[in-house]
């Protein structure tokens, strides 16, 4: 699987933790019977707070933009 791709499942996995903890701040969990299950490989997300998650949907978001423009992603 290439950088792109990895990036593109980890912002949904963010996208759709984001929107979990957002409505378990407004209603009840019941109302979101849809929601996929939590991506294993992504779990840490769920201990992230929606802050935490905005910022790094924002900079997921730079990073693919990155990898069209054709810079390289950092080594880990």
């Amino acid at each position: 699987m290439d950088d792109a791709e990895l990036l593109r499942r980890e912002l949904r996995a963010t996208r759709e933790e984001l929107v979990r903890k957002r409505s378990q701040q407004t209603e009840a969990e019941s109302r979101l019977p849809l929601m996929p299950d939590r991506d294993k490989g992504f779990l840490r997300l769920a201990l992230m707070s929606v802050d935490d998650l905005e910022t790094h949907v924002e900079r997921l978001e730079r990073d693919l933009e990155d990898l069209k423009d054709g810079l390289s992603m950092p080594d880990e």
